[in-house]
């Protein structure tokens, strides 16, 4: 004769294994990775033509980054706004 202790152990025990029985077959079923069509030619960079030179385009690159820096700095405060508040 079962007690009332054994019942929900075997409940809680058969709760355990379930899940571990359905991780244990392997999975056949997988799907393709989606193609990636390749670029149309109109979305496609332009060949650099040969009229550019290397270093215009290290010039260009290096004024694009002084630029970008100028943006991202913050501005220093002129005075502390603790020092206005204080007397």
């Amino acid at each position: 004769m079962q007690t009332n202790n054994e019942q929900p152990r075997s409940r809680m025990l058969l709760l355990l294994v379930l899940p571990l029985a359905a991780c244990s077959s392997v999975s056949t079923s997988s799907s393709q990775p989606p193609a990636i069509p390749p670029l149309p030619p109109e979305a496609r960079q332009p060949p650099t033509p040969s009229i550019c030179l290397p270093t215009c385009s290290a010039g260009l690159t290096s004024a694009r980054e002084s630029w970008r820096n100028m943006l991202t700095v913050p501005a220093s405060p002129a005075s502390s706004a603790s020092a206005t508040t204080m007397r």
